[in-house]
């Protein structure tokens, strides 16, 4: 029984190790084992890929202490698992802006698009991505996390091709890229974008943040 109980926990400690790479980076060896046996106790195996057993371990930091003491990895965990969702999501050809700029002008009257099944929207107050960009260019535990200086931001993470991306958004487009989730027209983008630029300049502005979201391929579709 000793074998199989230990067997149990290493397995599922190896899956965590796996989805969370910069948590460990952060957390170490020691620490790490900590808090995945933890949340092995609190939370067992009820799904049956193993695959998704790690999805509530950011909420399980954030609300659990002594982890909860540690804002910063708990974003980590959201910022990996959200990468992995992004990569396992189904896969979706981004529309190209050809297709757009070929649109008779009375169709952005009615314009709405889709995004891409894999996007992910991330509220960060500490600088979690750029930190997950050097997990492996520090020894376990060393991989230090600052917080954001100018404020929480947000991020946006998507998998247009065969690896995930993740970038920063403005206000204005994070704003906008919410609307945009939600079906609203071009013209609602363009009133959202308004409250940050003003009347004149959101067009314009409005429609330079579209460019960029399609030739990103963060856009799956559109339709009028």
């Amino acid at each position: 029984l000793d074998v199989y109980r230990d067997g149990y926990a290493l397995r599922l400690i190896e899956a965590l190790t796996t989805d969370y790479p910069g948590l460990m980076a952060m957390a170490g060896p020691a620490d790490f084992d900590h808090v995945a046996r933890a949340y092995i106790a609190r939370h067992p195996s009820h799904h049956p890929s193993i695959r998704w057993y790690g999805k509530g371990l950011a909420d399980f930091m954030a609300s659990t202490p002594p982890y909860s003491a540690s804002p910063a990895a708990a974003e980590m965990a959201r910022f990996e698992w959200a990468l992995g969702e992004a990569f396992d999501s189904p896969d979706v050809t981004p529309v190209k802006a050809e297709g757009l700029m070929a649109l008779v002008p009375e169709a952005w009257e009615t314009l709405s698009f889709t995004t891409l099944p894999s996007l992910r929207r991330l509220l960060l107050s500490f600088e979690v991505p750029q930190a997950w960009q050097r997990r492996t260019e520090v020894e376990p535990g060393n991989l230090e996390v600052e917080r954001a200086a100018a404020g929480p931001v947000t991020w946006a993470i998507w998998r247009p091709e065969l690896v995930s991306n993740f970038r920063s958004l403005e206000p204005d487009e994070a704003a906008m890229l919410d609307a945009l989730v939600e079906g609203r027209a071009f013209p609602d983008l363009c009133e959202v974008v308004a409250a940050f630029t003003g009347e004149d300049e959101a067009p314009a502005r409005a429609a330079g943040l579209l460019r960029a979201m399609v030739e990103g391929g963060m856009i799956a579709g559109f339709a009028h």
